[in-house]
């Protein structure tokens, strides 16, 4: 694992070098660059992949305020930056990272040849925003624990734990590892976002991967989504809300036919 600077905060990073264009993998919310651990032994084993890691995320550097989908996205520019990849990439991303990866595209057009969200939360639902409001100002007063049963439960379902029982250790793990008043913070940028208005602006390929027992962002949210995007295909998984854990193999698939199809587009 590897950091970088950018805009005072100190980010973790990993990359696997290959062949292009770059894979850029975004994590959900809570999550870190381990998100994708099972998505990346079914991926090409020459294809190029980054994993960067959130801002007030998993070990990258805490966070005091509420960011925004564009300051991540702007984080992931910089990441590139640091890299000296100058080629457009294709980023994938579950949740909020889903979101990123589509702000990333409004944003930076020019380096970004196509899009998976997985999932995505691109808004807090219509009359929730209290509640959500309220969500992260417990989680910041009261930690991780009392945020199981209305947070991992319903994200990671039990059909799921039983067919990986060592996996959703470590991911719980890793959950309960977060600094919960960074975590208040994510709800509290969630709230402020909707992207949903913007999705007409794009201009490259999206692929929409929906899990079908994803009860956050339900296949009905997911296929709003796309009737909005301008040629936007849905991928059904079988998968709740942490998508890459629950259907890695059908997610490295999706990504696969993705980088091929946009590769030979942005060739001819």
């Amino acid at each position: 694992m590897r950091w970088f600077e950018t805009e005072g905060a100190v980010l973790r990073y990993d990359i696997r070098h290959g062949t292009g264009p770059y894979l850029v993998l975004l994590h959900e919310m809570g999550g870190s660059i381990e998100s994708w651990d099972r998505v990346l032994p079914h991926l090409s084993a020459d294809q190029g992949v980054i994993l960067p890691e959130m801002r007030g995320m998993g070990q990258s550097q805490k966070i005091s305020r509420t960011s925004s989908f564009a300051q991540i996205a702007t984080d992931v520019a910089a990441l590139l930056d640091h890299l000296g990849i100058d080629g457009p990439v294709i980023l994938a991303g579950c949740a909020i990272g889903g979101a990123v990866a589509l702000r990333f595209a409004l944003d930076y057009p020019q380096r970004c040849l196509g899009v998976a969200p997985l999932d995505p939360a691109l808004n807090v639902a219509d009359g929730g925003h209290a509640a959500v409001l309220a969500l992260a100002d417990r989680m910041a007063a009261a930690g991780m624990g009392p945020m199981e049963p209305i947070l991992l439960d319903r994200t990671y379902p039990e059909r799921y734990r039983r067919r990986h029982p060592g996996h959703f250790a470590a991911v719980r793990g890793r959950w309960y590892a977060n600094d919960p008043v960074s975590f208040a913070h994510f709800f509290r940028m969630l709230a402020a976002s909707d992207l949903r208005d913007e999705l007409g602006d794009l201009r490259c390929p999206v692929w929409y991967g929906s899990g079908q027992y994803d009860v956050l962002r339900p296949p009905e949210y997911v296929r709003d989504l796309a009737e909005r995007t301008p040629g936007a295909r849905v991928c059904d998984l079988d998968a709740g809300h942490h998508v890459a854990d629950h259907a890695p193999q059908e997610v490295a698939q999706m990504l696969t036919e993705l980088v091929s199809e946009v590769s030979a587009a942005h060739r001819c």
